[in-house]
């Protein structure tokens, strides 16, 4: 088995170099990712292939079709164009396929691909913005959403941005091949673009991006069972490019890579298609994992992913790929079961994992590269794109950020304060609550933090003694209700 594993490794490496060395289908012009307006004409370079066929997905009833762009025949040299009517397509991120074959004489004849990113600045206005809410939240309240129609808040501190821009903790955790870079960098990877979220991986600027719902103070957004998530994107089908939309439960210690946490991927998509890359086409991955935990609940991820992992759109009668145009993309969580979707038709499920059961789950966004295929993104420029149209999320519990009256149920109280040093924290929750205590000074800084998981009655203690005197915000998390309350030194 071994020999049989080296050999396949050995033949789909030396099988992309080939096939990366061919003379393949490219675009001379607009640049790749760049903005479009009205009608525009596209340059195709193809040597050894006669004619391509392009094609772009169009507006329509439900789905939308694949529409037939034109048909090219090409020069001797491989050369050709064609206008693309853009006012007649949609509004916003598109991808033309160009397709056709190239011939090696003597050798094959390989179909090929080139897909070319772009932004319509003109078009029809369809599927855009966040829709009415989805049949899977029903009877859900909203927790968040965020439809990036504004001026986009990512970075470090939580007090003062709505994402990090990395993996927590500290991005000690960044898993992509072109690194995850910070917004504040000068090879920042986001962009705001009417109303999109747009992530760009640059192997130029050598970056890429992921954004997280959590900080790494463990405070940002995130929802208990019963919740339900979900994010509308396109992605670019680029050899190496693995965009996905995921979520993880909130752990106790970030640091502690012991610790037993859920990971949900809703989408796992794989870039690429030819000799020893993933061929794409319609299918993406759907993958649980239950990391730190017994073998039973590994089983169970492990026979999910046997299974029901790689997931064929067409099959469910979705008819345009993850590449061709956006998909709302979904996850809801109850006792009995976890439910994957897209454009709410249900693609697969599994048993509730138990750290789903009691700890909230917050969400990243990631344009990555790499997941152990060949990365080369030379053919587009070295760039792609991935245009995010919304991200929401829904729980049957209260959202996070609740009113003071609201949160009074959950009888918190500081005493003694003010204080000389010492003081304590009392609560008291009837339910398992995973309870984190955050204490900053008045400029935001934190300076303690406490974290566990119990139900009861319950008493943290605060020690303040080497701090100034003067005011502490102590910021209170119990699930998914959040209050703050004031110390006085």
């Amino acid at each position: 088995m071994k020999k049989i594993i080296l050999f396949s490794v050995f033949y789909l490496s030396t099988m992309h170099q080939v096939y990366s060395a061919l003379p393949l289908i490219a675009v001379t012009s607009p640049a790749y990712c760049s903005d479009i307006q009205g009608n525009t004409i596209i340059n195709v370079s193809a040597p050894n292939c006669t004619g391509v066929k392009i094609f772009c997905w169009k507006q329509g009833d439900g789905f939308g079709s694949n529409s037939v762009i034109d048909t090219v025949t090409l020069n001797s040299n491989g050369i050709g164009s064609f206008i693309f009517q853009a006012d007649d397509y949609p509004h916003g991120p598109l991808t033309l396929r160009i397709s056709g074959t190239v011939v090696i004489p003597n050798v094959a004849s390989i179909p090929d691909n080139c897909y070319l990113q772009l932004y319509n600045k003109g078009g029809v206005l369809w599927n855009e913005g966040i829709p009415v809410n989805p049949p899977p939240a029903e009877g859900m309240n909203i927790v968040f959403s965020d439809d990036f129609n504004s001026t986009l808040k990512i970075g470090a501190n939580s007090n003062n941005f709505t994402y990090y821009d990395h993996k927590p903790p500290y991005g000690t955790q960044d898993f992509s091949s072109i690194p995850f870079t910070s917004f504040s960098s000068s090879n920042n990877p986001f962009s705001q673009v009417d109303s999109y979220l747009r992530i760009r991986a640059d192997a130029t600027k050598n970056s890429a991006g992921l954004i997280s719902s959590m900080f790494n103070n463990r405070a940002g957004i995130n929802a208990k069972m019963p919740c339900y998530f979900e994010c509308r994107f396109i992605a670019p089908n680029v050899p190496g490019s693995w965009p996905a939309f995921w979520l993880m439960s909130v752990p106790n210690n970030l640091s502690d890579s012991r610790e037993a946490v859920d990971e949900l991927d809703i989408i796992e998509a794989y870039g690429g298609e030819g000799p020893g890359k993933p061929n794409a086409k319609s299918v993406y991955a759907i993958t649980p994992h239950a990391w730190n935990q017994s073998d039973s609940l590994t089983a169970i991820c492990n026979n999910f992913y046997n299974a029901l992992t790689f997931q064929d759109m067409s099959k469910h009668g979705i008819p345009s790929t993850w590449y061709e145009t956006s998909h709302t993309y979904g996850c809801k969580i109850t006792a009995d079961a976890t439910i994957y979707y897209c454009d709410n038709i249900e693609m697969a499920r599994h048993a509730t994992l138990p750290m789903s059961k009691i700890k909230p789950l917050f969400f990243m966004i990631n344009l990555a590269t790499g997941g152990g295929w060949p990365v080369d993104l030379s053919r587009y420029g070295n760039k792609m794109d991935m245009y995010v149209d919304y991200v929401r999320v829904y729980s049957s519990a209260p959202p996070t950020g609740l009113s003071l009256n609201e949160v009074s149920k959950i009888d918190v109280n500081i005493y003694p304060n003010p204080i000389t040093s010492e003081t304590a924290i009392h609560l008291n929750s009837p339910n398992l609550e995973d309870i984190s205590v955050n204490i900053c000074n008045v400029l935001g800084q934190s300076i303690l933090s406490y974290h566990t998981l119990e139900q009861g009655e319950i008493k943290i203690p605060i020690n303040l003694s080497g701090m100034n005197n003067g005011m502490y915000i102590a910021k209170i998390r119990v699930g998914n209700s959040q209050i703050t309350k004031t110390i006085i030194k």
